[in-house]
């Protein structure tokens, strides 16, 4: 991954990951958080704002 790619993501804070494996323990699902979805999207927004100008 890139350093662009890195600065790219936005990583809401405070809520898990879920990882579905299969059966030799490689991910099958990417990127699916614990929680509901208002909730993600919330979080997700809230980092999306910090640094910026208010």
């Amino acid at each position: 991954m890139s350093n662009d790619q890195i600065m790219g993501l936005n990583l809401p804070t405070g809520i898990p990951f879920v990882y579905e494996l299969d059966e030799n323990f490689k991910p099958v699902v990417s990127m699916k958080f614990l929680g509901d979805e208002e909730t993600v999207k919330a979080a997700i927004a809230a980092v999306a704002a910090q640094g910026k100008a208010k």
